[in-house]
Order: C-alpha cells, then structure tokens, then sequence
C-alpha cells in the first residue's frame, strides 16, 4: 500500500495554525499495569536474608564464648565483610525492583487534503520479556545495539479537519497493534495484528488500556471482561498526556535511540480518503522481529538444540552473547 500522498506536517506550523489543544484533547490516555516490571533479584533477596541471619547468628555465639575466646579484630572484620556483602546484595535487589511504565510521548503530525494522522509514540520505560534468560538476552541486544532500553509503540489517530474552520473537527478514530485476550506474559507476540476502532469507542471512559508486556494495546471495556488479567495486575493506573510531555520527535532524537532498528513504520497506514477505514489494513514488514532476534541469538551463540529457560542457562554465555550484538551487522 502506498502512502506517499501523506506529507509530514511542521509541528510549529501546526501548532501555530491549530493551537495546542486538538493535539492534548486527542492523545490517547493509557491505562497500564502497576505489575509491568523488571523480573526481580529474588535470590539477591534471600541471600541477603542469609547471610544477616548468618551474621547474628555469629554475634551470637562470639558473646557466648567471649569468656573463652574472643579475638576483637576478627570479630569487625567477619562483620563489616557480612554487611558490605549485604549492602551490595539490597542494592541489587533494590536495582532490579523496576516498574515499567509510561514516560512520554512523542508526535508526529501528517496531512492530506483534509484528513489528518496525529502519529503518537508511547515511550516506556523499559520491556520485559515474560522469560527471564530471554529478557536478558533482549536486554543486552538493547544494550549494544538500539543503546538503550526504552520500549516505544505507536498509535494513530484519524481526524478530518475542516478547511474552512480550522476549530471544527472530526475525529474518526484509532489505530494501534491491538492484543485483546491476550494473557499478558504470552511470550510469542505478532505484531502484525493492526486494527481501526471508530472515535465512539472511547465513550464512557473507555480508555487504551496495556494488553501485554510487549506493550499491545486492547481497551478498557476488553480488560473488564478479562477478570484474571484486570485483577492479576491491578492496580491500574491512567496516564495522560498534556504539554509538558508530549513532544515532537526531533532528528536528533531518532539518531539517539537509532529509530530505524526499532521495525516503526514512520508514514501513517491506512488512507481516510480511499473509503471506509474499517476495511483497510496494514501489513507489519516483520511482525515477528523480537522473537526473531532472541531465537537467533540463541541459535548462533548457545545452539538450537539448548533451551534457554533460566539464567543459569545464561551464566557461561553472557560475554559471547554482548560480543555477538556487540557485532552483528544490521
């Protein structure tokens, strides 16, 4: 499908001949899960415990036996290697005790004729892949290669702006990578799964709610039918946009977080003029490409034949795995 009729709209130009307004009042408001997170450190956690338990349990006996052996020097010493140890195992816990949420977003404005494509990107964060081990393999393949860990999807919004009166609009709906029912820590995601919603959707609150780690979108009135996933990850919480941060996307911007490794299809997808919205579609060029790059990471570094299912599958491979991203030609 060819999109060239769309042309990129100047965002001070916009600005200047719209006002601020149309953009906030069309921002698409998020509902996210608070337990969107990181995978925690657990065993930092017990260890910690561990080794405190370990250490009061040596303060202990040394007062018991003081009166038969007591040496001040290694009594510090074994305690202040004790409490550095578990400093630095909080500290990890602490570190990994992450939540992933909503920071930004960020827009880019198209025109034709009088139809409009206000193009949001919704930047998170962070992503956390559902398996451990293969979080970390996408971690580091963000790491090295995208040179940062944020997780950004877009939604585009519709409208018809009348030429005549630049106040009066219609907004004809959205756009986005819709994953209603989906569980939320399905591994397997397809990005291929583009649908239109009409504006009278969002009636009653009906907000875009997460639908999955990968940062899906389904709608608040999917999530309430879904009572496992509504109550599993609740609490829910709404973001909403306004000037302070919604931003329009720099060149400058794009270079830092190499844009163009990130499989975003820039132009807006469907053509308001070409007929019902409803019925057109959008093809993602690789719908697959985060399943694609852990599984060829693991193919080309660890082997097919091995499972990658905890860290421990990881422990010996890490440094080959960074040397691969490190120099894999994109």
């Amino acid at each position: 499908m060819s999109l060239s009729e769309w042309k990129k709209v100047d965002f001070k130009q916009f600005i200047n001949d719209f006002g601020i307004d149309i953009l906030t009042k069309n921002a698409p408001t998020i509902l996210f899960s608070k337990k969107d997170k990181e995978h925690e450190a657990y065993n930092s956690l017990i260890a910690f415990f561990f080794v405190a338990s370990a250490l009061l349990i040596y303060i202990a006996i040394s007062l018991l036996i003081i009166e038969i052996y007591f040496s001040i020097v290694v009594f510090i010493t074994v305690i202040v290697i004790a409490i550095i140890v578990d400093i630095v195992l909080i500290l990890n816990y602490v570190k990994s005790n992450v939540y992933i949420k909503p920071i930004e977003c960020l827009l880019e404005i198209f025109n034709h004729l009088d139809f409009y494509c206000f193009s949001f990107y919704i930047v998170y964060s962070g992503k956390s892949h559902p398996n451990k081990a293969k979080s970390i393999i996408y971690k580091l393949y963000q790491e090295e290669v995208l040179k940062n860990t944020i997780d950004i999807t877009p939604i585009e919004v519709y409208l018809r702006i009348s030429q005549d009166s630049k106040i009066d609009y219609e907004n004809l709906g959205f756009f986005f990578e819709y994953g209603e029912g989906e569980l939320f820590e399905n591994e397997l995601i397809d990005h291929d799964s583009w649908q239109f919603f009409s504006y009278e959707i969002t009636k009653h609150d009906n907000y875009i709610a997460v639908a999955n780690w990968a940062h899906q979108y389904e709608w608040r009135n999917d999530l309430e039918l879904d009572f496992d996933k509504l109550h599993n990850y609740a609490p829910w919480i709404i973001k909403v946009w306004d000037q302070l941060n919604l931003k329009p996307i720099t060149e400058e911007f794009e270079a830092d977080i190499n844009w163009k490794l990130r499989y975003i299809n820039p132009l807006p997808k469907l053509k308001p003029w070409d007929g019902p919205l409803k019925d057109q579609v959008y093809e993602h060029s690789n719908p697959t490409w985060e399943n694609d790059i852990i599984a060829n990471a693991i193919k080309n570094v660890i082997g097919n034949e091995y499972r990658v299912e905890t860290l421990k599958d990881l422990k010996i491979d890490l440094f080959e795995l960074k040397a691969y991203f490190r120099d894999l030609d994109i």
